[in-house]
């Protein structure tokens, strides 16, 4: 069949071509949403371990003298610190894969007040991340605990109402099943590339815990667990609903 006998078919039956052209138009523009995630996406592999321990912070007076010094540029602050178990390499490590977050921040942790982290959280905001926290009701009101700033920031905040604790310290970075919802819930056209990472572990993100316990976290990009605790995340989520819009910025009298 030559072209005229194209353009006369399709003039024959201009219902069946509309389709045809708009089916058609689908399956390219779903291919190329496949293709920009998955083959033209460059994914980093990530799989460390941090320990926290006693060590941590006899680097910190030599951090504390160049602080004021004009940083030399690095993977992110700290990053060259010789002291394998340096706190504030570690603080850092953490909030960098949050300062690589596109979509989303999804963070369940038992109480809050690491100024680091709370940096990069913020960070995340401005550049339009959506983030959402999970915490355990009776920190929230702890002493240094951030929760409220976070409400403050229009983070939305959910606690079990429950007697039980959720003690939970793990932090999902833009999960897949989260980034899909977002860029069907947004109508998003151009999906901007990004790396699943999970970060989980014993430390309470607390001056304490990253700097005077005895504790491990682990930053992993491995695509089974960021997906089970993603789906862990989204189920509490879902279970704790009835606690939403419970956590006001101020504490009530």
């Amino acid at each position: 069949m030559n072209f005229p006998e194209i353009i006369a078919l399709m003039k024959s039956h201009p219902i069946a071509t509309v389709v045809t052209i708009g089916v058609a138009s689908e399956v390219i523009w779903r291919t190329y949403i496949y293709l920009r995630k998955n083959a033209f996406t460059p994914k980093r592999k990530v799989h460390e371990v941090l320990f926290f321990n006693e060590k941590g912070g006899s680097c910190l007076a030599e951090h504390l003298k160049s602080s004021n010094k004009k940083p030399r540029p690095t993977k992110f602050p700290d990053s060259e610190c010789p002291n394998e178990f340096c706190t504030s390499k570690h603080s850092n490590r953490i909030a960098y894969e949050m300062d690589q977050a596109q979509y989303s921040i999804d963070l369940a942790i038992y109480t809050l007040t690491s100024v680091t982290l709370i940096e990069a959280i913020s960070r995340s905001l401005e550049r339009g991340v959506i983030v959402r926290l999970i915490s355990d009701h009776e920190m929230v009101d702890s002493t240094g605990s951030q929760i409220r700033t976070m409400v403050g920031s229009r983070i939305p905040v959910r606690c079990p109402d429950t007697n039980s604790m959720m003690h939970h310290k793990f932090c999902v970075i833009d999960g897949e099943a989260r980034v899909n919802e977002i860029i069907e819930l947004k109508k998003r056209k151009h999906v901007r590339p990004y790396n699943s990472i999970l970060i989980s572990g014993s430390v309470n993100w607390t001056r304490q815990g990253l700097g005077g316990n005895w504790e491990n976290c682990i930053i992993t990009s491995d695509k089974v667990l960021t997906k089970s605790f993603q789906a862990e995340f989204r189920r509490m989520w879902n279970a704790f609903k009835s606690t939403a819009n419970t956590v006001s910025a101020q504490k009530k009298n």
